[in-house]
């Protein structure tokens, strides 16, 4: 660091993976003076690896809110691939093969639910330790201060801002301090923050690793047995069994990947499958053997790390806000792998943090009370998420439980994201960042919808009925019929989304240009009273000229490639140096 007082900052971050990275990026490019203070280095081993579109909106209502543009390129594959790296893989669905023990796979239950396609998306699938550095060089290049292998041992705080003690770097004072250290945060342990029994029902462990040699399930299983839409092998794939899951999250699923790895975890319900004698790798290869067809798919893979294995997932804070301090929610709680919530969260939580600390530093004012709503609606997401993923563990039963109940999350999913839609064309079409405050207003507050009335309904009644089924009260027949009766009588869901009929397994089309049209234009004309006005009000000019910003880049892209490829056929001088940085700093936010 080069200034004279650059132990001295408005903000200090503990930790610098894609969270402490990302805030750290906004708050410096509108002047606030960060650190990040990362415990360990880049390039490092991480998961949290899948997006969903909400967590891709997420990013790029961060990127234009806050006129960050590089963080556009982690919100889509192509601009992530191009700019980033190309060892992040594509995500063009969330699949879910259910699976019963020792029997191989029917290809007649499996569900799917699409990602958007272009000019949105597809959905990636995060090279961790290539996006967090990436990330990481983004908040540095806009001017803030990183220290790598930087060990936090204490924190003190005053009247007047934070006192951080490091291991070996002497201590540093800031005005503010945020966690984003993850389950081994510092305030956790310093504040004496965590709750010792977390009160969520969700009680699950996971063991994972990344492989080499993973098969593509569709040369196992190929699409005209398993009728989706989507190759399993280009999105999320999640093999569904009674009490638990296990997550394949290819790096390696697209003609230009340069990563041969394959994400694979497998967790598990605490209450029917306590932790044994077993080492994590005899465990985890146990739990693959009693599924056929999923044994099949492991058959040649090889481990590239040690097996990582946590004792129980979830974790829990008293508080999330408090004097001078704030906790990122991967700081603060965590619930399961499934439905790649954490993400979710984070950049939820980073739309609403960073204005509120930009305005802090600029006014000295950094009263609790500006930092509440962080409080709030961070624990009523991980509150929702709780009753999602516990419910789904439950639905885990039977794949008829299944079909029926992954159809709430994905009408709960489709509102989150039409909110965010609304917010960042409402930008595109004033180009003002107060687009971006409906998000903290009813309806639109949190993630997957859980603030409009209508969603949280249909929610509350299908969950009741899981409940009422784990409880043994009711049967998979009535449990599944008053889920459907749920869906139905919230008149939620457009007709082209075919969520009433279980023989549709992927009741909701692709989230490209014609069926989101076709949502668009139900949703403005022929919706219910309570959606109209409300959700799918516009979008059709922004999407068009998203669509033609995305063909444009393309074009550009392939015109440049063949242009460099011939001209280095014949000559060595160039003036590429001339751009160097500037293609990264414009970001690619319709591509």
């Amino acid at each position: 660091m080069s200034t004279n007082d650059s132990r001295v900052h408005d903000v200090a971050i503990v930790g610098g993976g894609i969270g402490g990275a990302a805030l750290a990026a906004v708050l410096a490019r509108h002047g606030v003076r960060v650190i990040m203070l990362e415990g360990g280095g880049h390039p490092r081993f991480a998961i949290g690896e899948s997006t969903v579109p909400e967590t891709i909106l997420f990013l790029r209502a961060l990127a234009l809110r806050y006129d960050v543009p590089e963080l556009s390129n982690l919100a889509s594959h192509g601009p992530l691939r191009r700019h980033v790296s190309s060892a992040c893989g594509v995500k063009r669905n969330l699949g879910f093969a259910h699976h019963t023990e020792g029997v191989p796979f029917n290809p007649a239950e499996c569900t799917m639910n699409p990602t958007f396609g272009a000019p949105l998306g597809p959905d990636v699938h995060f090279f961790r330790q290539d996006v967090d550095a990436y990330a990481y060089q983004v908040a540095l290049s806009y001017g803030a201060d990183g220290l790598n292998r930087t060990y936090v041992t204490d924190v003190e705080f005053d009247a007047d801002g934070v006192t951080v003690s490091t291991a070996d770097r002497g201590e540093f004072r800031a005005r503010f301090l945020v966690d984003a250290g993850g389950m081994k945060s510092i305030l956790g342990q310093r504040l004496n923050l965590r709750v010792e029994e977390p009160s969520y029902r969700t009680a699950t462990r996971t063991i994972f690793n990344h492989f080499v040699g993973v098969e593509p399930f569709d040369r196992l299983v190929p699409s005209r047995e398993h009728k989706m839409p989507s190759p399993f092998a280009q999105g999320t794939l999640h093999h569904l069994f009674k009490g638990g899951w296990a997550w394949v999250i290819p790096f390696d699923n697209h003609k230009t990947s340069t990563n041969l790895l394959c994400s694979v975890g497998i967790s598990l319900d605490l209450n029917q499958y306590p932790k044994g004698d077993e080492s994590a790798e005899e465990e985890f290869w146990r739990h693959v053997r009693r599924f056929p067809t999923f044994a099949e798919q492991m058959r040649n893979a090889t481990a590239v790390h040690p097996y990582t294995a946590s004792t129980r997932n979830q974790f829990q804070s008293t508080k999330i806000v408090g004097e001078r301090w704030c906790l990122l929610p991967h700081a603060s709680d965590f619930i399961d792998p499934l439905f790649s919530s954490g993400l979710s969260v984070t950049f939820m939580a980073l739309n609403a943090l960073g204005h509120r600390l930009i305005r802090a530093v600029r006014t000295d004012d950094f009263a609790v009370e500006s930092f509440e709503y962080l409080e709030t609606w961070i624990k009523k997401s991980f509150a929702f998420y709780d009753d999602l993923v516990s419910c789904s563990y439950s639905s885990f039963d039977s794949f008829e439980l299944w079909n029926a109940w992954f159809r709430v999350w994905a009408i709960t999913s489709a509102y989150g994201i039409n909110g965010l839609m609304g917010s960042i064309f409402a930008f595109d079409k004033h180009r003002s960042a107060t687009a971006f405050d409906a998000l903290e207003r009813a309806p639109y507050r949190g993630v997957q919808g859980i603030d409009y009335p209508p969603c949280a309904e249909m929610f509350r009644a299908a969950s009741v009925a899981m409940q009422e089924y784990r409880d043994k009260e009711i049967g998979v027949d009535e449990a599944c019929e008053r889920i459907y009766a749920a869906i139905r009588d919230s008149r939620l869901s457009p007709p082209v989304w075919k969520m009433l009929d279980p023989e549709s397994r992927c009741p909701a089309p692709s989230l490209t240009l014609v069926p989101m049209s076709q949502v668009l234009f139900w949703g403005k004309y022929l919706s219910p009273d309570h959606v109209r006005g409300q959700y799918f009000t516009s979008g059709y000019i922004a999407v068009a000229k998203m669509s033609l910003g995305y063909f444009r880049g393309q074009l550009e892209q392939s015109g440049s490639t063949v242009y460099q490829a011939t001209r280095d056929l014949f000559f060595i001088r160039n003036r590429d140096w001339r751009t160097v940085g500037g293609d990264i700093r414009q970001g690619e936010l319709t591509s």
